[in-house]
């Protein structure tokens, strides 16, 4: 493959999608928007589904592997783990570049001559075979193609390629994992969440949604829903909220799984009269649904999960398919705390009975939701920096690696100031221990104690000084590698969940 070179005015964004699961697609929509928005005058962007809206059938096949994966993650809780352990069977990058140059290894061709026909000056990538495939039409055809990643997960696994130009992620911990991952110095972004306009423009009040969607107004509302294909939980669940003995409206999102919407619909003409049961197929404006209820109860898929909190909605996660959704899961209920997590139907059922019950304890997990400022949208912040990338990237490099050189920097400083702390409390007891030996003590007695102390507080000393000059010494040798074009762990070292 040879790419084909054309002047033009305006640098070309590809901005690739593929289906997968909702979030690789939000994500991308979200990016192309903003891009389109703030840049529409100095930058061409290029929307493409780059398998399903391929000629090539090999392509058409592979979207369809995918989405069955997905699935599959979603009815059986052991494929989820199986399929991750197996993507770091030797390393998690040379496992990649290993199975896409022999099991998929026309997949990947067939994704280049894709690439190919738009000739980009940079490709964005939501998903992690796109991305790869990205880096080798950069490596094999188009050395001068930036390769933009966005990481829609709350965590990064292996197989995101580390050669990728630039990767965005939304949190501290994955932001970390990134740069575990190998990313080189100045290669990894971290953004607030992007945003897609049906979140972002869904304003109105949760009486006005429950009207669009026929939601009863003085009953306490639930969503359950289990991602786009509705295999995990959802039909459990809904059964179990179906016994509550309260007043309930159990609105079912099946997605794209019809026999479930179906099924559900015939149950709604025989419930309790204390419950009202309404089901719906796909929705574009799912996040709307979201907003009209009280509570959204689903597995742990990164985009629904996203959609509800900036939607003001807590939760209840009920299911995780693998280590992406067991990251997702902590993060929103552990370090957010803005839901809760349990696995069985009728502890869900206790929770909705006790929130309608009690709406103070529904208040604990709804009062961290005001962190999800929509308005923030990290989309436009990942175009800006798209833009910036494409229009002085070297600018750009040496002012992320001088941001990068300053966090290292501070946590070596931080380093010799917990020496020189705990050099000072050894002082400290030796001098205390001292005064109270010395207090009923004689001359020589006293004068050899003063001198053993003296002793002590200067090894002490001198350790310090040592240490500290060889933290010093490294953190010069580190310094200078910044700039390097590799991987550094101390970089890594400065990303907390604290920051």
């Amino acid at each position: 493959m040879k790419a084909v070179m054309e002047e033009r005015e305006k640098p070309r964004v590809l901005v690739a999608y593929v289906e997968a699961g909702m979030g690789h697609i939000v994500s991308a929509q979200a990016i192309s928007e903003a891009l389109k928005k703030n840049y529409s005058d100095s930058i061409e962007v290029i929307d493409r589904y780059i398998l399903r809206d391929s000629d090539d059938p090999i392509l058409k096949k592979y979207e369809t592997y995918l989405v069955h994966n997905v699935q599959m993650c979603s009815k059986y809780p052991a494929f989820g783990d199986i399929q991750i352990s197996s993507m770091h069977l030797f390393g998690a990058q040379n496992t990649l570049k290993f199975v896409h140059s022999t099991v998929f290894a026309a997949q990947i061709q067939a994704t280049m001559r894709e690439y190919e026909k738009f000739s980009p000056d940079a490709i964005v990538c939501t998903h992690y075979f796109l991305l790869h495939a990205a880096v080798k039409y950069k490596l094999q055809v188009d050395p001068k193609v930036v390769v933009i990643a966005y990481c829609p997960d709350n965590n990064v696994h292996g197989w995101w390629d580390n050669r990728a130009d630039v990767i965005y992620t939304n949190n501290p911990l994955a932001t970390k994992q990134a740069y575990e991952l190998k990313f080189p110095n100045g290669h990894v972004r971290e953004a607030f969440y992007p945003t897609r306009s049906e979140v972002v423009e869904s304003n109105e009040t949760k009486e006005y949604y429950r009207k669009k969607f026929g939601i009863p107004l003085d009953k306490f509302t639930v969503v359950v829903a289990d991602g786009v294909y509705a295999k995990a939980k959802a039909k459990s669940v809904c059964k179990e909220l179906m016994k509550s003995d309260m007043p309930l409206t159990i609105c079912l999102l099946a997605g794209k799984n019809d026999a479930l919407k179906a099924e559900f619909e015939e149950r709604a003409k025989h419930t309790k009269p204390n419950i009202t049961l309404l089901s719906f197929g796909f929705l574009k404006d799912a996040p709307q649904l979201y907003g009209a209820c009280d509570l959204f109860i689903t597995k742990a898929g990164p985009n629904a999960i996203l959609d509800s909190v900036m939607m003001n909605t807590p939760l209840i996660i009920d299911y995780c398919a693998s280590p992406i959704e067991r990251a997702t899961k902590k993060l929103f209920s552990k370090h957010y705390q803005c839901g809760y997590y349990t696995t069985r139907p009728r502890r869900i059922r206790k929770y909705v009975e006790c929130f309608i019950q009690n709406p103070a304890e529904l208040e604990k997990i709804r009062k961290p939701l005001a962190y999800f400022d929509k308005t923030k949208n990290g989309a436009g912040k990942i175009a800006d920096d798209i833009a910036d990338l494409l229009q002085n990237s070297d600018e750009r490099m040496m002012r992320i690696l001088h941001e990068e050189e300053i966090a290292v920097s501070k946590l070596f400083e931080q380093a010799k100031e917990k020496k020189e702390e705990r050099a000072r409390r050894k002082i400290e007891a030796i001098e205390a221990s001292l005064a109270a030996k010395t207090e009923n003590a004689d001359g020589d007695a006293k004068k050899k104690l003063e001198e053993d102390a003296q002793r002590r507080i200067s090894a002490v000393k001198e350790r310090a000084a040592r240490e500290i000059a060889k933290i010093s010494k490294k953190q010069k040798k580190v310094a200078g590698k910044i700039y390097s074009g590799t991987a550094s762990k101390y970089v890594a070292k400065t990303i907390t969940d604290e920051r």
